[in-house]
């Protein structure tokens, strides 16, 4: 199963020394006492002590689990108690902390001369000991509790050994089941930290919320079908219609989790563009797996789910959120560099939001997609210069042709972007783009030297304004640059 390890962060290393120096110091001083024994007179002094000691440590312990982790719980999800209380420091502690109380107690009734007295008594020293040097670090570590990033990846590892049981056929509904809550859990945690402005919290839920679809496309179909062909999850409203469409496709696990996703996507601002961006990178992550998997539904689910949030904001009128996954749209049609179907399916969904978007006075976001459809023509010719030749043909071409006509308002965007494409084709040595475009645009040598020297007279690199793309779109690299000033140098 192909899924992002998650880790907790590590011990600094100051502390794990204090740590393992304790340790063995109190492992020396009960074979110590195990070999020499203990002075007998001593016993009647040292046991009540060490009783009262550990029972101060015990009810720190307590204490300390009583607070910290019912706060943690209250800020976040109530699903952490269950994890914390499990937890193999907490459980090991009170182990000990218990195990001292009943070599105690048994204590009073042993005889002080007997053997058993004697192996309790050493044992209950070492356990003293262990305690004692063990209490700083316990203290330590039950802290680490109230921070996100330790307990997030406990749930996603929590998640993910319920996946790995299901596809070996292992207690299918009950880890189904633990499964989907985890699920829950996490999107409700993005939830509470979208509402509470904490980006790292929603950052590290939405990381854990990848993981987990990575996990479910990843896994292989044969082992996948047993669970997927059992009760299905779906989200509270999906119609009857769409669930059997998902349970026919086996394909109800994605779907859930994208919904998820998109619940967490509905309720992000304009104040919250870099989570939305994170989201939109790792749906193009997971719709590569999905490539990779050969999964046509999951595909389509991924490409739907784009169309959502590019909806989404031209509902917001956001043009920010729509330039951002205009950019991450093309990243996705990348994806599909192998399936020219599906890029032009793909292709016909933007074009459809961004014609919505200049119908709605958000003119510049169709102009961010006339620049990107360039791009995805040079990315995909990288690869595989026929399917950006027919991207040209099919799409760029049509709207490039339809920008600089005699009475468009984006003359001056549709040159720039066919230009632009055509001499970075050029420099990268993609002359079947570059001769696509050249025919059909630039064959007019007057027109295509005034145009270019219009753009080469503003070759500024950077945008005006900071923003996520940084980079302004008409832009000429300095290779690029050169095979245009020494064609401007013939006439």
């Amino acid at each position: 199963m192909k899924t992002e390890e998650f880790r907790s962060p590590q011990n600094p290393r100051g502390l794990v020394a204090v740590t393992i120096v304790g340790f063995s110091g109190a492992l020396v001083i009960a074979a110590f006492l195990a070999v020499y024994g203990v002075n007998q007179a001593a016993d009647s002094v040292t046991l009540p002590v060490a009783g009262r000691t550990l029972n101060q440590f015990l009810a720190i312990v307590l204490t300390c689990i009583a607070l910290i982790v019912p706060l943690t719980a209250n800020l976040y999800t109530p699903k952490l108690v269950t994890l914390y209380v499990k937890h193999p420091l907490i459980v090991a502690m009170l182990s000990l902390l218990l195990g001292s109380h009943i070599i105690c107690l048994s204590l009073n009734f042993i005889p002080a001369g007997s053997v058993l007295n004697r192996v309790l008594v050493n044992l209950l020293a070492l356990i003293y000991l262990l305690v004692m040097t063990g209490a700083l670090p316990f203290l330590y570590g039950i802290s680490r509790f109230l921070r996100p990033s330790y307990f997030m990846p406990m749930l996603t590892r929590k998640g993910l050994r319920s996946l790995e049981e299901l596809t070996r056929g292992r207690r299918v509904e009950a880890n189904k089941d633990n499964l989907f809550e985890t699920i829950d859990v996490v999107a409700n945690v993005a939830l509470t930290g979208m509402a509470r402005g904490d980006r790292q919290l929603v950052l590290l839920s939405l990381k854990s919320l990848h993981s987990l679809l990575a996990g479910i496309i990843t896994c292989g179909e044969e082992d996948a079908a047993a669970w997927r062909d059992s009760r299905p999850w779906f989200v509270p409203g999906l119609a009857k219609e769409g669930q059997d469409y998902l349970i026919r496709e086996r394909v109800w696990p994605e779907a859930y989790l994208l919904a998820q996703i998109l619940k967490v996507a509905e309720v992000a601002t304009r104040r919250q563009h870099e989570l939305l961006s994170e989201m939109a990178a790792h749906l193009v992550e997971t719709a590569r797996l999905a490539c990779e998997a050969e999964s046509e539904p999951v595909i389509e689910l991924h490409v739907m789910t784009f169309n959502t949030l590019l909806r989404e904001a031209l509902d917001e009128r956001d043009l920010r959120r729509f330039q951002n996954l205009s950019y991450h749209f093309r990243l996705l049609v990348q994806t599909f560099h192998q399936a020219p179907d599906r890029i032009h399916d793909a292709l016909r969904h933007l074009m459809h939001y961004a014609r919505l978007a200049a119908k709605v006075g958000l003119h510049f976001a169709f102009e961010t997609v006339v620049y990107d459809l360039g791009e995805l023509a040079l990315s995909l010719g990288r690869r595989n210069e026929e399917h950006a030749v027919e991207l040209i043909q099919a799409w760029s071409g049509p709207v490039w042709q339809e920008a600089i006509a005699p009475d468009s308002a984006m003359k001056k965007v549709g040159w720039r972007a066919l230009l632009r494409t055509h001499w970075e084709a050029r420099a990268l040595g993609l002359k079947e783009v570059a001769d696509a475009i050249y025919w059909r645009f630039l064959s007019d040598e007057a027109i295509h030297r005034e145009q270019l020297e219009l753009l080469l007279e503003d070759n500024r690199e950077l945008h005006y304004e900071f923003n996520d793309r940084l980079m302004r779109f008409a832009h000429l690299s300095p290779a690029a640059e050169a095979e245009a000033q020494a064609f401007l140098e013939q006439w």
